[in-house]
């Protein structure tokens, strides 16, 4: 019996993912469309794939052999991609890149902008997400590259330190705090912290840097994305710590203030990320290319 290639493709990312609906937004079709294809690649082999008396996902014997077919079929299906888009010297092609928070929305645009006036035949995307899910995403293979701000611990990547950051404290320009400058580090931690959420690079920074402190953070709210905490600070709701380079435009209006504190200085170091032998494309070689030529 010939394989069916679309059925298999269905399979190979349910078993991926591990989440039928996932797999459905990772192929652009409705979950129940995924459910059909998987019972009905079941039905042309004649095999269960999936053991659906557990709990948590859990593929069959057969199921597992399979599965590891797909990915060598899928892996040498994207090497002949790679090889035409290289054949084509990047007049098409896909870049797709994977952010965290203040690298997605901050630093990435300006380099992007770059890449697409050099190659503007190339189709850009960009996935703005906390660290944990951005690393999910990149292995679960939708992504090129990564780009986070939290550490990251996992096998099978390839990280490389892209670039330093520094980390400040702000307020609003009419907090108590203001006119006490300098403060020590003892001054700010008493105070009551508006922070990202779990998962988030940056809060993983500064709960690692006070926690070296022997102390613990006063978070009095919780915030899904940077500019949200940077309008909390604004109307006096709390103090924060944020990348420099995400209040360029709150300084120089005088919408934010950053607080000058000698004794509590810290930086980070942004990662980029690839998974250990999957090739890259042409356009992500270009782009790492390009990064290095800006550091540079």
């Amino acid at each position: 019996m010939a394989l069916n290639l679309h059925l298999l493709r269905i399979f190979t990312t349910v078993a991926t993912t591990g989440n039928f609906s996932q797999a459905a937004k990772q192929l652009y079709i409705s979950q129940p469309a995924v459910s059909r294809g998987v019972q009905e690649l079941e039905r042309q082999l004649d095999l269960v794939l999936i053991d659906r008396s557990m709990n948590s996902f859990t593929l069959t014997e057969g199921g597992r052999l399979l599965y590891q077919h797909g990915l060598h079929i899928f892996a040498a299906e994207r090497a002949a991609e790679i090889a035409l888009e290289e054949l084509h010297g990047l007049v098409r092609g896909q870049l797709a890149l994977g952010a965290s928070q203040t690298i997605g929305t901050y630093l990435l645009p300006p380099l992007l902008r770059q890449f697409h006036r050099r190659y503007p035949g190339v189709r850009l995307m960009l996935d703005i997400l906390n660290t944990h899910q951005i690393i999910e995403r990149l292995v679960s293979a939708p992504l090129d590259l990564a780009f986070v701000e939290g550490p990251v611990d996992q096998p099978n990547l390839i990280i490389s330190p892209w670039r330093v950051d520094t980390l400040v404290v702000i307020a609003a320009p009419d907090h108590p705090l203001v006119k006490k400058q300098p403060l020590s580090a003892a001054d700010i931690l008493a105070q009551p912290f508006i922070m990202r959420e779990i998962g988030s690079g940056t809060r993983e920074n500064i709960e690692m840097a006070v926690k070296a402190r022997g102390v613990e953070l006063d978070i009095a709210m919780e915030l899904g994305d940077t500019s949200a905490i940077k309008e909390a600070v604004a109307a006096g709701l709390g103090i924060s710590i944020v990348s420099e380079a995400t209040i360029k435009l709150e300084r120089a209006v005088g919408k934010l203030v950053v607080l000058d504190v000698p004794d509590f200085i810290l930086t980070r170091t942004m990662s980029q990320i690839a998974v250990a032998q999957r090739p890259l494309s042409r356009a992500a070689t270009i782009f790492q290319n390009m990064l290095k030529e800006s550091i540079e």
